[in-house]
């Protein structure tokens, strides 16, 4: 029978096996927050189809403006040559680089006028007036002084760019444009570089950003970049790349380091290298078990939850901790009675933690709906491995004279647990009402005369000290575009439904800039097809097409070259091809694709296009949510990153209660059941809150903010803060109250637990929920080894406490 069950061993490893088999990481930012939030879903669309995902963005600063120029135009040659890793690399406006392409766009745009503005073309170019045309435009080249105008009347002297008001709203002016690439001084330049291959992964992002800036370095130590030109890299490859890298460091160092604080601090206490050793043996085992079970429920896991790991190692080696010197306090006991002794911690322990951490998939915040569930996970397996592995290989089960009590016979023996000491007692009594008094009225104090603070930008999702965010702000700032703008992210089915739409959102707003609400907005209105102009203007562009002949002679009796025609014939050639088709005619070069793809996408059953608005300075919150409320609308979402701060803090803080009562019923339903008494579960609620004003004065002298991150330490605070209380309460009542006693049993364990190293973490947010909660937890575990006893003794009516 025993070799039959055996068989069942098979179960857990499949699922551990098949967990890791399915992992895999996320490092995408806007996966961590709530689905279904119309500010994420905005972004989220935006950053799918207008962040160009295989796009870096290289920043130049030189010296001045004709440095800045060179080194960016010798990067964009340079890197061209690498057609393995680069598609494209473009350092200035395409129409400038490759005029000859402009033809293309130029068509697409007269061919989606009104039939009025086509018809006002085609009389420009009819027969009788194609003579006075070009005679004026051989003129203005005579005698302009302009060398706009010089170079645009020399390629087009049928005046083709000159298009309606409407359709130059949104297109870059031909001969203009490089505000897009260059600072108004010309000595920042920006320089876009498309990736050859698709850059799906954080791996596949960061081992290309290494080999463009293996070429970058390699131009600057040859010399052909000036000296003392400041390159730095931004866009989404080095985005994702910098938050894969932090990622895996807080996989590693962290985790290593918590281990490591683990480590020392159990040499320190107990100077034993055998127990030291299988408890990291053990801490590996439990995290690499919760990482895959964490494969099998969730298959990808993204960059937040992975902080996971730190935060079980500081509490799975608790367990561990408390068995041990339960051991060494209780030499003589075989190894079934320490379990006993230890169990009932252990269980209330790891139950009421448990679930503090699972009912935070109440949030709404999938990043710290995974992290609740990992750790969760993490813990119960924990407390198995302990109760059940850790103690075994340290005293065999049928000797009580093992390696643990020939090593506690070099130790002094724990005091009688009915030593009677009044008059330290008292003392001790009278400094922990005191200090509680105090605790007490200090921490009243902060929060009327400085209430807590919150932060409601989204720098919390931001990764710590970033090169790539440094880029961005330097890239900002230079370009004068520290205002970011606001989106409206347009989809519909077909180009029609777009179509609508973005009339609809065109007339309001330009309510709002008539209205002082918004300084002004770039829609890509003139840029989206109109299928019933272009349907109305076809016919009249065949005919236009006919006079082809007609408009060369003309041409050349005016003087013209015949190079001179090449814009027009591009012109022509384009109206030509969109005549033979029957559907929208969307233009397809290089040129005209790099223009739309920064405003239209097309994705599978649908199409997009996108708006930007640019807010005034005094943008209140009042006047964002009655633009929300006019924008929004099927198909149209209203978005931005300056939205998203308030956005999701507003959401964080409305579902804390959600969060919190269900913990603290969970944590009430676990005192209770641990302790059947009123006093000690009340005695556990008052270390909370004690603990948490002593939270509030360490956040308030030191400058720490609240924000939609580390608010969440609440609720864990609430399930991981009563541990302590409930170890410290169970000892108490084993040893008839005898604190030295408690001590040396319990309270050298809790004194070794490890949290802080989340702290280190690369994500700003996850370090700040580390800093709090490490600070939280050391407040609640404080409160519960020196005054909980006091208020024990207290309301228990003990003398045997010292």
């Amino acid at each position: 029978m025993k070799g039959k069950f055996r068989w069942l061993l098979l179960i857990p490893l499949l699922a551990v096996g098949l967990g890791l088999y399915r992992l895999r990481f996320d490092v995408e930012v806007l996966n961590l927050l709530p689905a279904g939030e119309p500010v994420v879903e905005g972004l989220k669309l935006f950053q799918e189809y207008f962040a160009n995902a295989r796009e870096l963005i290289i920043t130049v600063r030189g010296k001045d403006a004709e440095s800045a120029e060179a080194a960016a135009k010798f990067l964009a040659d340079r890197l061209r040559k690498e057609t393995n890793l680069v598609a494209e690399a473009t350092w200035e406006p395409p129409w400038l680089e490759h005029p000859e392409q402009s033809s293309e766009l130029i068509g697409y745009l007269w061919l989606n006028q009104s039939p009025a503005a086509f018809g006002d073309l085609t009389n420009r170019l009819s027969e009788t007036n194609i003579t006075v045309l070009l005679q004026d435009a051989r003129e203005r080249l005579a005698s302009s002084f302009s060398p706009d105008d010089i170079a645009r009347l020399s390629y087009d002297p049928f005046g083709l760019t000159r298009l309606p008001e409407s359709a130059t709203s949104s297109a870059a002016s031909f001969g203009q444009g490089q505000e897009l690439f260059a600072s108004p001084d010309g000595k920042f330049r920006m320089l876009f570089v498309e990736a050859q291959q698709d850059l799906s992964s954080y791996r596949a992002c960061d081992k290309w950003l290494q080999k463009i800036k293996q070429i970058v370095e390699s131009s600057e130590t040859q010399g052909a970049i000036p000296p003392g030109t400041g390159i730095q890299y931004t866009g989404r490859p080095a985005f994702v790349a910098e938050i894969g890298s932090g990622m895996e460091r807080d996989m590693g160092a962290p985790s290593a380091g918590t281990l490591i604080v683990i480590a020392v601090l159990f040499y320190i206490t107990h100077r034993r290298w055998r127990p030291l050793l299988w408890l990291i043996v053990l801490l590996i085992f439990i995290l690499a078990t919760a990482l895959a079970l964490g494969g099998l429920i969730y298959g990808t896991l993204n960059v937040v939850s992975l902080g996971f790991a730190s935060i079980l190692l500081g509490l799975a080696e608790d367990f561990g901790i408390v068995l041990y010197q339960e051991s060494r306090t209780h030499p003589e006991l075989s190894l079934s009675a320490i379990r006993k002794l230890a169990r009932p911690g252990i269980f209330w322990s790891s139950i009421t933690t448990c679930g503090a951490f699972l009912l935070l998939n109440l949030s709404g915040l999938p990043g710290l709906g995974q992290l609740g569930t990992l750790v969760a996970i993490g813990i119960a397996v924990s407390a198995i491995v302990m109760l059940y592995l850790y103690l075994p290989p340290l005293m065999p089960r049928n000797s009580t004279k093992d390696s643990v009590t020939q090593e506690s016979k070099h130790e002094p023996h724990s005091p009688d647990p009915h030593m009677e000491v009044e008059y330290r007692g008292d003392r001790f009594s009278t400094m922990a009402w005191s200090l509680t008094i105090l605790l007490l009225l200090a921490g009243a104090s902060f929060i009327l005369l400085k209430p807590p603070r919150f932060d409601r930008s989204p720098d919390s999702l931001r990764p710590k000290n970033s090169q790539a965010y440094a880029a961005l702000d330097e890239l900002k700032t230079a370009m004068r575009r520290t205002q970011e703008p606001l989106w409206v992210v347009v989809e519909g089915r077909t180009e029609v439904d777009v179509e609508a739409r973005l009339t609809k959102v065109e007339a309001i707003l330009a309510r709002e800039v008539a209205a002082g609400t918004i300084s002004g907005f770039t829609t890509p209105a003139s840029l989206w097809p109109h299928l019933a102009n272009q349907q109305a203007n076809k016919p009249i562009a065949a005919s236009l097409i006919g006079r082809r002949e007609l408009y060369h002679r003309q041409a050349e009796v005016a003087g013209f070259a015949g190079n001179s025609l090449g814009f027009a014939d591009g012109v022509l050639q384009t109206w030509q091809r969109a005549v033979a088709t029957t559907n929208v005619f969307w233009p397809t070069n290089e040129n005209s694709h790099w223009i739309l793809e920064k405003l239209t996408a097309r994705a599978p059953n649908e199409w997009l296009a996108v708006a930007l608005i640019h807010p005034q300075s005094n943008f209140t919150a009042r006047a964002i949510t009655t633009l929300a409320r006019d924008v929004r609308g099927e198909g149209i979402w209203l978005s931005g990153w300056d939205l998203l701060g308030p956005t999701i803090s507003n959401l964080v803080i409305r579902e804390i209660p959600r969060v919190v009562i269900p913990i603290l019923i969970v944590v009430l339903c676990s005192l209770w059941l641990a302790f059947r008494n009123v006093r000690e579960v009340l005695l556990s609620l008052s270390t909370l809150v004690v603990a948490g004003l002593c939270l509030e004065i360490i956040m308030s002298v030191l400058g720490w903010t609240w924000n939609m991150m580390n608010l969440m330490s609440i609720p864990l605070l609430l399930g991981m803060g009563v541990d302590f209380a409930i170890h410290m309460q169970l000892a108490m009542r084993r040893y008839d109250g005898n604190l030295p006693f408690v001590r040396n049993s319990i309270g050298k364990a809790l004194l070794l637990a490890g949290f802080a190293s989340v702290a280190f973490s690369s994500n700003a947010g996850l370090a700040s929920l580390g800093k709090v909660c490490a600070t939280g937890i050391s407040c609640a575990m404080l409160t519960a080894v020196f005054l909980l006893p006091a208020w024990w003794k207290l309301f228990q009516g003990s003398k045997r406490l010292v």
